[in-house]
């Protein structure tokens, strides 16, 4: 009796069955004493048991290839493209805009960037979109790896650039660290009507 389980093998597969093998070592061992092929007890097929010959090459092989090859594309796909880091802009929404001491106009942003490269990276905040446009808050924000930083920012233009109550205006971030890495995030700037 090897069987941990306590199975005889003799009574056919049986659910207890845990599949260690040692029933088929045993046979072995006793079959090589008494000098007969081993093998009475295996791992076998339906096809070897009958004579015939195991295709190995079947449909369900290239289906699980195919199968694998795309989910390996996919998997490579989503690293190659993923982005290195993303910014989000968000209008302060206490105030549509107020006049500083200039005599300028002005809106508060909230910059959101989030670095998911593997290196510290530190970016250059500029915005376009109106004549004299500005940002009058610090346009260095350092972020570290991995980090999700968020930056008050004030924008102000001279009155005379304001043509309509909501213009579209762009940010954008350019990093130091890598010049290839651009972010950009389109956002709103409020103002009095023309006169």
């Amino acid at each position: 009796q090897v069987c941990p389980t306590g199975i005889d093998i003799r009574d056919g597969l049986q659910y207890e069955c845990i599949g260690c093998a040692l029933c088929i070592d045993a046979c072995d061992q006793v079959m090589d004493k008494m000098d007969y092929p081993r093998g009475l007890i295996r791992y076998t097929t339906e096809n070897e048991l009958e004579g015939k010959t195991s295709k190995l090459l079947r449909p369900r092989t290239f289906g699980y290839g195919a199968v694998l090859t795309a989910m390996i594309g996919a998997v490579i796909f989503i690293v190659a493209s993923r982005v290195p880091a993303q910014m989000d802009v968000l209008r302060d929404r206490g105030a549509l805009y107020s006049f500083n001491g200039e005599g300028r106009i002005e809106n508060s942003y909230t910059i959101k960037i989030q670095n998911m490269s593997e290196v510290p990276q530190t970016f250059v905040l500029s915005v376009e979109g109106l004549k004299d446009m500005r940002i009058i808050t610090d346009t260095t924000v350092k972020v570290a790896s991995g980090e999700n930083r968020s930056l008050p920012t004030v924008v102000d233009v001279p009155p005379e650039s304001i043509q309509s109550t909501n213009s579209d205006i762009r940010f954008i971030a350019t990093s130091q660290t890598d010049s290839s890495l651009i972010l950009e995030t389109e956002s709103r700037f409020v103002g009095p009507r023309a006169r």
